[in-house]
């Protein structure tokens, strides 16, 4: 599984944001897969139109906001005071001095910016509206869509980018867009489900993920930012390694074209990666060691298929609704990916922390800007058919499917059993 899913990306990688040249620090030996929850998303040219034969009935969206900023300075702010300390005692060697700056650049560019969405999460929902236009031509040229948000500012700027440009492709379309805290419950379940929120603070992932970090992450980084003598505690010094690869990992969403060669070896990157492939893994899908993060998103789930459900059956709604549109966090979609079943998104039960990443990558089921899109058509025998793009890819939807287009009943059913 990891070969192929990062294969995937990797082919695809000449159409980085859109078209653009990969940032330096994006090429091999630092693939863009190993830049986990932080690399931007990777579109294909265009999304293949379903067969004529198909009349396009409903859409059904749910997607992570855009490229941003570090969502906080906390780590930036950790690293600096690390080599501030250094810099006292006169133990800061020349690749101390090198990140030091380094730290005040991101700094300085994100000042004021924490967490917000750059101009790349614009690029990326505009381009996601464009496609999905293209694939549904004259589909939107009438009627309404309904789009819903995490109260969070990147997540309502990405929910009105891709409704602005839907709305500039098609100036005829009514829009519907709301957010706030009503929504919790659907877009932000890890803070709203008491037993998921509980577990995330005080689950036994935690033991797991500290076990393998001790046996894994590199101390040879931290130490080469500071003069020979300068003595730390090792368990110090893999977090400020795992500081380090959450500071050069984000720059390229941040627009700040730099290698991570002259920090991490591609060796050392890609250990700091899988700890922070399994931590995602562990905190927002089911694995073997527990399956409350997929079962939490049961409620968004349900919500899905009864919406779709309900635009199915009432074809006075279905003319006056064209799309659903809901806008959240990595923290939202990698637990639903992983209850839908979508191939690539799931962690198989003979998975250990050593092997998950040949299975499960986090920049596959959540880049900044990742989509997943529900299309219902009818067919000329009045037959109800499903399609789901991830990333603007025709996937097919479960394991046992042998199409990217199937009865929507039967992806009704296992989608349903899914969140029982």
């Amino acid at each position: 599984m990891k070969r192929s899913v990062i294969s995937a990306i990797l082919a695809v990688a000449a159409t980085f944001s859109m078209g653009a040249q990969l940032p330096v620090g994006m090429n091999p030996p630092y693939p863009p897969a190993y830049y986990g929850t932080m690399m931007p998303v990777q579109l294909p040219p265009d999304i293949q139109e379903a067969p004529d034969s198909l009349t396009p009935l409903f859409v059904n969206h749910i997607g992570r906001h855009g490229a941003r900023f570090m969502s906080s300075d906390k780590k930036v702010k950790r690293l600096g005071g690390t080599l501030d300390r250094a810099l006292a005692a006169s133990s800061l060697s020349t690749d101390g001095h090198r990140l030091a700056a380094m730290v005040r650049e991101v700094e300085r560019r994100t000042d004021g910016r924490w967490g917000a969405l750059d101009s790349l999460g614009h690029a990326e929902q505009t381009a996601i509206a464009t496609a999905l236009n293209s694939a549904l031509p004259g589909f939107f040229t009438a009627g309404n869509i309904m789009a819903m948000s995490s109260y969070v500012p990147r997540c309502v700027e990405s929910m009105y980018t891709f409704c602005h440009r839907l709305g500039q492709l098609d100036n005829s379309l009514q829009i519907t867009a709301s957010s706030g805290p009503d929504y919790d419950a659907l877009l932000r379940f890890f803070d709203t489900d008491m037993d998921y929120a509980r577990w995330l603070g005080h689950g036994s992932w935690k033991k797991i993920y500290d076990s393998y970090v001790e046996a894994n992450v590199p101390l040879e980084p931290a130490r080469r930012l500071f003069s020979t003598g300068y003595l730390l505690p090792e368990s110090e010094l893999r977090k400020i390694t795992l500081d380090i690869y959450a500071l050069l990992q984000s720059l390229p969403a941040a627009g700040i074209n730099a290698s991570p060669a002259p920090f991490l070896t591609p060796g050392e990157f890609e250990a700091c990666w899988k700890a922070s492939n399994l931590y995602h893994a562990l905190e927002r899908t089911a694995t073997p060691w527990s399956k409350l993060p997929a079962r939490a998103a049961g409620g968004l789930l349900r919500e899905i298929v009864s919406s779709t459900q309900t635009f199915i059956d009432d074809p006075a709604a279905r003319n006056l609704v064209r799309g659903m549109f809901r806008f959240g966090h990595a923290e939202t979609i990698m637990p639903l990916f992983s209850l839908m079943g979508l191939p690539g998104c799931t962690v198989p039960d003979n998975a250990t922390p050593e092997t998950l990443s040949d299975y499960w990558t986090d920049s596959y089921v959540s880049p900044l800007g990742a989509s997943f899109m529900l299309i219902i058509y009818r067919s000329p025998s009045g037959g109800i058919y499903a399609r789901t793009l991830l990333n603007g890819r025709p996937v097919i939807p479960w394991p046992e499917a042998n199409a990217t287009i199937v009865p929507w009943g039967a992806l009704r059913d296992y989608w349903m059993k899914k969140t029982l």
